[in-house]
């Protein structure tokens, strides 16, 4: 057993990959927040059937949706710089963490479109009429009826979106960001125990990914709360009125 795994050497390494946690979470959270924001954009714009934009945006999601994240991680990392080189502009001095964050933000804000989507049209239409019957405006409507409706039923969804996320920043070793896997993978090189390194990393994405769902549940519950308590707020305003 000592010979083929030795738990010894995992425990004492275990701190050592924890240490990279920082950079796992700043891209998960980063891209996380920053993506449902353009997620919701891209959402309004599809259930609005903007002319022009909606069909950028329907090119846009389904070039994400059917393509391997890995290969647009290369596109973005590799291709975009290349191309911005090519017409002049220089972009040596840009963190390549900027990159990174670009191809996540842009590939949860996809996914997160069509989550979003289908939430808004789920908001009961007597919804956005007891809204527009108070006088609010069609912004209003979204920004203070529809959107947090919204929110909240595709906070399950969004949720295992942003687990995905978690799981997807393994990758990012394959462009020389030095991560937990990168480091496992680089410790493993010296070690020749990659097992153990590997089982570290196995049990600390299983901590975050717990941490993150209970995160999310206690989020929905709050969300569904204060929705509970909106509606009651907006009928008894409809009966004054």
């Amino acid at each position: 057993m000592g010979s083929f795994f030795s738990v010894q050497y995992m425990a004492e390494s275990f701190p050592t990959l924890a240490s990279y946690l920082p950079v796992t979470l700043f891209i998960t959270l980063v891209s996380g927040v920053l993506g449902i924001f353009l997620g919701m954009g891209l959402a309004v714009i599809r259930v609005k059937k903007i002319p022009g934009l909606n069909l950028l945006t329907r090119v846009f999601i389904s070039f994400i949706r059917s393509t391997p994240f890995l290969v647009q991680l290369f596109v973005v990392y590799f291709g975009v710089p290349e191309l911005l080189q090519k017409i002049g502009l220089d972009v040596n001095e840009l963190p390549p963490m900027l990159f990174i964050l670009v191809i996540f933000v842009l590939h949860v804000g996809a996914y997160g479109a069509e989550i979003l989507r289908s939430s808004i049209l789920a908001v009961a239409p007597g919804e956005k009429e007891a809204a527009a019957s108070l006088g609010m405006t069609s912004c209003q409507v979204y920004r203070r009826v529809i959107l947090p409706q919204a929110l909240v039923l595709s906070i399950p969804p969004l949720l295992n979106e942003i687990i995905s996320t978690l799981k997807s920043t393994a990758l990012i070793f394959n462009v020389g960001i030095v991560d937990m896997m990168r480091q496992a993978d680089l410790m493993g090189g010296n070690s020749q125990r990659y097992l153990e390194l590997y089982v570290d990393a196995a049990i600390l994405y299983g901590i975050l990914i717990f941490a993150l769902t209970v995160a999310g549940r206690q989020v929905e519950s709050h969300f569904n709360v204060a929705q509970r308590a909106r509606k009651t707020q907006l009928k008894e305003v409809a009966l004054n009125e």
